[in-house]
């Protein structure tokens, strides 16, 4: 537990999973700070010295805990074949679903929350265990939470991507308690501290039986709606409701906006954004209100979930404002279920390749394999202590490139305390002026001369080539 407080915690590293608060009476808990964010602090008052080694080994990035490559091999690697970006995989697939409302009210093409319905329909799960909204009070203003749900119709009011901050002590704790069989879903880094929890507690390896994950680019603070609202006129601190993805007809499935419910000169009032791209910090590269630890996590297609749905980022899907899902199947029951479902015409699907499922996040993978790279060298550098990866560090990239990586971590940080000045200000535009230079600084990163790129593919092709001349010597 030592290890987790100075390391992962101490700098700054901690997701705010709730996995080390969820060991059986363990002296973490799980808090927002200042900026929005949860963060595991430990209880002084709280002594129990055994529990040390479950708490270091449930930690998703812990030096201690395992990686998503031996954790997928220990669950998939029977069945499965592997790639090294996507992980273990039985299929893969691109879709969406055409019965009743799942399409049009999820953010995407409404896959996740189908198979978590079926999951309860075949009797195969008691419970699910997904985020719902709520409406904020003064003692608990949050707008989301991890919540238990047990019919079709309570798991479709979890519908929609939340870009918010979410933590899940308090569902384990209820699974430790409640008796049943249960489903979960959540970004990779979470997925990855449910299964390590499954390792180190037998009622929750019992009672856990399905894991979804969902495909993720980064964990936002509670400022990123805040920035959202403050844009439309309503008053920091006064979101009742919002809807991260509100989808758009006759546009592109990237193309939708934002609806949010809050205060504005003193009366309740709904209003809608326009298209996000649109809207001053809502390009994803920029990183905003981004948690440090995600730019340390390298991965993006929930690897150690038994199914895993995202956005189907791709030419032939992103014209359609109605969504489409990228799919990776792990489990032969999901498979299955998938499988019924297109044979039902409930679901469409189309069969895509792994590189298909890579290239629908292709600037993410290149952040985190690439630019991971680059952070690692920075920290080794600095002699710095970084979770345990398996990108290895390297600094082989051009000048422009390393700057823009430099450049997106500065974002990510200083996008937290400039938007807390602005607050104290009173001012939005206080919150632009400052964050303006350097999204400039890091847009010029990309305004390289040919030759400079000429440089970067010959580069990109005497490592390819150097890599297949070490392969043939080994063989």
């Amino acid at each position: 537990m030592n290890d987790v407080v100075n390391t992962v915690i101490n700098q700054g590293y901690c997701i705010g999973c709730g996995a080390c608060a969820a060991v059986k009476k363990s002296p973490m808990k799980i808090e927002l700070n200042n900026y929005g964010m949860y963060q595991a602090t430990f209880n002084s008052l709280v002594d129990n010295p055994g529990i040390d080694s479950s708490i270091d080994k449930v930690c998703p990035f812990s030096e201690s805990s395992l990686n998503e490559d031996i954790i997928g091999q220990q669950l998939f690697s029977k069945n499965c074949k592997h790639d090294p970006k996507i992980g273990y995989y039985l299929n893969t697939f691109a879709g969406y679903v055409n019965e009743g409302n799942f399409r049009s009210s999820g953010s995407s093409g409404g896959i996740g929350n189908w198979v978590l319905t079926r999951l309860l329909e075949k009797d195969l799960v008691d419970y699910v265990i997904h985020i719902h909204s709520q409406s904020p009070t003064e003692s608990d203003p949050i707008l989301f939470k991890y919540s238990v749900s047990s019919t079709k119709e309570q798991v479709f009011l979890g519908s929609k991507t939340r870009y918010y901050p979410v933590e899940m002590s308090g569902v384990l704790k209820t699974i430790q308690d409640c008796p049943g069989r249960y489903a979960i879903i959540g970004v990779p880094c979470f997925i990855k501290a449910v299964r390590l929890l499954m390792n180190q507690d037998e009622i929750l390896n019992e009672r856990i039986k399905f894991c979804v994950g969902l495909i993720c680019g980064h964990l936002k603070s509670t400022q990123f709606a805040e920035m959202f609202a403050w844009q439309l006129g309503i008053k920091p601190g006064t979101i009742e409701k919002i809807d991260f993805r509100k989808k758009f007809p006759e546009t592109s499935a990237n193309g939708y906006g934002v609806e949010i419910t809050g205060e504005e000169n003193e009366g309740l009032t709904t209003k809608l954004s326009p298209p996000v791209n649109q809207m001053f910090g809502t390009n994803w590269g920029l990183g905003f209100f981004k948690y440090k630890a995600c730019d340390y996590c390298d991965d993006i297609t929930a690897e150690t979930a038994d199914l895993t749905v995202g956005d189907a980022w791709l030419p032939q899907y992103v014209k359609d404002h109605r969504g489409t899902n990228v799919v990776v199947v792990r489990n032969e029951i999901l498979a299955e279920i998938l499988f019924e479902g297109v044979q039902e015409q409930s679901l469409h699907l189309d069969s895509i390749t792994p590189q298909d499922v890579i290239q629908s996040q292709d600037a993410n993978y290149r952040h985190r394999r690439a630019g991971l790279a680059y952070r690692l060298y920075l920290a080794e550098t600095k002699g710095e202590w970084h979770p345990h990866k398996r990108v290895r560090s390297s600094s082989s990239m051009l000048p422009s490139i390393q700057k823009r990586f430099v450049l997106r971590m500065e974002l990510a940080d200083k996008s937290h305390t400039f938007f807390q000045e602005a607050l104290v200000s009173g001012s939005f535009s206080y919150f632009v002026e400052k964050m303006t230079p350097l999204i400039e600084s890091y847009q010029n990163t990309y305004n390289q001369p040919l030759w400079h790129k000429i440089l970067a593919k010959f580069k990109h092709l005497s490592q390819v080539i150097f890599k297949s001349l070490t392969l043939k010597f080994k063989n």
